[in-house]
């Protein structure tokens, strides 16, 4: 033990001992106790997967029920205390429904038809998870409302048997093993293997203190990890318990092979360990004249080269030690500095704003990744190339980009011309500076795309100045009626009153109409748009819409010609929806027709959608504007040249129509003019029959 050598190796061999010890017992102890949390967590997550089947089942029959009720044939055979076509008519729906359980007791509670096992009704409190005959179910009730008399006929039961048919749904969703509990532990139903029925049959011990740790169960060679919880029923009362139970025979048999795996992999690293100590005990002897050479390597610039360690004499240790030491230093010198240079070559390329630099003669001198993903160009493409081909203007008439270039630390926006040739609008700074190595000044610039800021400037301004003069105009209207209404040395026949309200109530109709547009828009760009959809007669909005536009149409001398058949089936939809539509489009079309010509309200049935068109004698529209006009602040000139809305109006008209499941369009005329016309469904989509 005083040779340093077997010093050494001894130290290497306790170490690389105690390391490997330290790492491989935890490890295995890791890996056991991850391999357990994740089987829980399996069981948690099955647990939770079989209230959300259990809730989903309940919610179905639920919403059977609620469909059952309604039924005309069932409330008629009720009423009329037709026990055995009830029984027929309950046979035939529980087969079709794939019910376990359908029932309809009377008001006070007996059984009036439905299964043979049952000679009573289940109490109101019967309902969710309840225990029935001695057997679980899931059962919901639904009170039968005679819809002639609105008076309760009875009530309508329906439920599945919690047995092994369901089970074994749950099984298969879950991938665990399910039971039914009673509250002291014993089992229902179960679907484990067969030949664990025996054991199935145990109650599970200390049930409480199973719901809340987890229980672990053992069938013959079999070990399942279980975790259990409450059912209720409607009253919130714990009726039965739900087992889910994972098997985890591969979970031992995994830690027993983590086990030996680790056993192993430990012996190896200790062995390897203690060859690889052994070599570089013997290493440490080297000569001294391969130190030598290490120093004259990095005194040759080799700042790289490398230097042996020595264990004696002690001046050889200590000068190797201090070579490393300085060896060390330098190297770290140098990679910090390569290290702050690439940082802030990162830190310029990840910026999403571009930044480039160019020399006094405008040749680009540094292109980022940035700018490239602004304009186009790569780096390779603009180096040496001139500022101004680079950022040809969008505007040819303002001159070269040198010409419009900020001053020194100002900003300004700048319309150029991309690579591909599309107009952008650059928020631009720039600034001077000194590259390292240089004594030429260069031209750093700073750009950011803000095309889509300056369009929603323009398209804000633009909104404003609209909804001002809408407003504007209609309130100046009122306000010069109420003056002369208001003047008292003016006295008015009602005839002269009546006449200077109509303006008054033109302008209050055009607020309205505006109002709700507005209202419908912003609710549609905050996705918060949804319809009240019932069923409705297409003559109930025509008339509705009549009286709203009948004022303008009388102010414009146009008359309304209403083409439609007669007995025209009902619709389902939002009826207040789709009068805004015809009023839309009758307003549209007597705004831009001429004044005395009539507009005309066709209709259309097929067998799948009802059309409506408003045809008017406008000037039409042109093939190219026919997409755009149902835009939202789209607005065509009208024929004479008044500013006629805030270009919503047809845009709410194309969103409601489509929400219904229709479509919107417009054509020409043989005889001149436009058909504004929309298709709509006779029942959506989602609940025809």
């Amino acid at each position: 033990m005083n040779s340093f050598s077997v010093r050494l190796l001894f130290g290497f061999m306790v170490l690389i001992a105690l390391t490997t010890l330290s790492a491989g017992v935890p490890a295995y102890w890791l890996t056991r106790s991850q391999l357990e949390r994740q089987a829980w967590s399996q069981v948690a997550n099955a647990q939770a997967a079989t209230q959300s089947l259990l809730a989903a089942e309940q919610e179905r029959l639920a919403n059977q029920l609620g469909l059952f009720s309604e039924r005309p044939t069932l409330q008629q055979l009720t009423r009329s205390q037709a026990v055995d076509e009830l029984h027929l008519y309950l046979q035939g729906f529980q087969n079709q429904s794939g019910l376990d359980i359908l029932l309809l007791c009377r008001a006070d509670n007996t059984l009036l038809a439905g299964n043979s096992d049952f000679a009573d009704c289940p109490t109101d409190e019967s309902q969710g998870v309840v225990l029935l005959n001695g057997r679980p179910a899931l059962v919901a009730q639904q009170v039968v409302i005679d819809q002639q008399s609105e008076r309760p006929l009875g009530t309508a039961v329906a439920g599945i048997w919690l047995e092994n048919p369901f089970l074994q749904t749950l099984t298969a969703a879950t991938g665990t093993q399910q039971s039914i509990l009673l509250p002291d532990g014993h089992r229902l139903a179960s679907n484990f293997a067969p030949e664990q029925t025996a054991a199935t049959e145990t109650a599970v011990a200390n049930l409480p203190t199973a719901q809340e740790e987890g229980y672990e169960l053992t069938f013959g060679e079999n070990v399942y990890y279980a975790a259990y919880r409450p059912l209720t029923n409607s009253a919130g009362q714990t009726t039965l318990i739900s087992e889910v139970a994972l098997q985890v025979n591969s979970l031992v048999l995994t830690e027993s092979r983590a086990f030996f795996i680790l056993s192993v992999s430990t012996l190896s690293v200790a062995v390897l360990g203690f060859l690889l100590s052994f070599w570089f005990v013997r290493q440490v002897n080297a000569p001294l004249q391969k130190l030598t050479v290490s120093a004259e390597k990095i005194s040759q610039g080799d700042l790289v080269a490398s230097i042996p360690l020595f264990s004696k004499p002690v001046e050889i240790r200590t000068l190797a030690a201090a070579l490393h030491r300085s060896q060390a230093a330098m190297l770290s010198a140098l990679q910090e500095k390569s290290e702050v240079g690439d940082r802030l070559n990162a830190l310029v390329q990840s910026l999403v704003e571009g930044v480039a630099t160019y020399n006094a003669d405008g040749r680009i001198t540094f292109w980022s990744e940035g700018a490239q993903g602004i304009l186009g160009w790569s780096a390779a493409e603009t180096e040496g190339q001139h500022v101004n081909n680079i950022f040809p203007l969008s505007e040819l008439d303002e001159g070269t980009f040198l010409d419009v270039m900020p001053r020194a630390s100002q900003k300004r926006q700048i319309g150029v011309l991309t690579k591909s040739g599309k107009k952008m609008v650059l928020a631009m700074t720039d600034s001077q500076l000194i590259p390292p190595g240089s004594d030429t000044v260069q031209v750093a610039l700073v750009f950011r795309d803000v095309t889509e800021e300056v369009a929603v400037r323009r398209l804000r301004s633009y909104f404003l100045a609209n909804i001002s003069h809408e407003f504007r105009t209609p309130l100046s209207t009122m306000n010069a009626s109420m003056e002369l209404l208001l003047d008292e040395n003016e006295p008015f026949s009602l005839a002269e009153v009546r006449q200077l309200l109509k303006p008054s109530h033109l302008s209050l109709l055009s607020l309205q109409n505006l109002i709700d547009n507005l209202l419908e828009s912003s609710s549609i760009e905050s996705g918060q748009f949804t319809l009240r959809r019932q069923p409705f007669a297409m003559q109930q909005i025509i008339d509705n819409a009549v009286v709203i536009t009948r004022p303008l149409l009388e102010r414009r001398s146009q008359q309304f010609v209403i083409n439609i058949p007669p007995d025209l089936f009902d619709l389902v939809g939002d009826s207040a929806r789709l009068t805004q539509v015809l009023v839309n489009l009758i307003i549209n079309a007597s705004k831009y027709s001429p004044i005395g010509k009539p507009i005309e309200l066709q209709i259309s049935p097929t067998a799948d959608f009802l059309q409506v068109g408003i045809a008017d004698e406008g000037p039409g529209i042109p093939h190219d504007q026919r997409q755009n006009i149902f835009r939202s602040f789209v607005r065509l000139d009208p024929v004479d040249q008044e500013q006629y809305g805030i270009g919503l109006g047809l845009f709410v008209v194309k969103t409601i129509v489509e929400e219904h499941g229709g479509q919107v369009g417009v054509s020409d005329r043989p005889e001149g003019g436009s058909l504004f016309w929309f298709q709509i469904p006779w029942q959506p989509k989602e609940t025809a029959s």
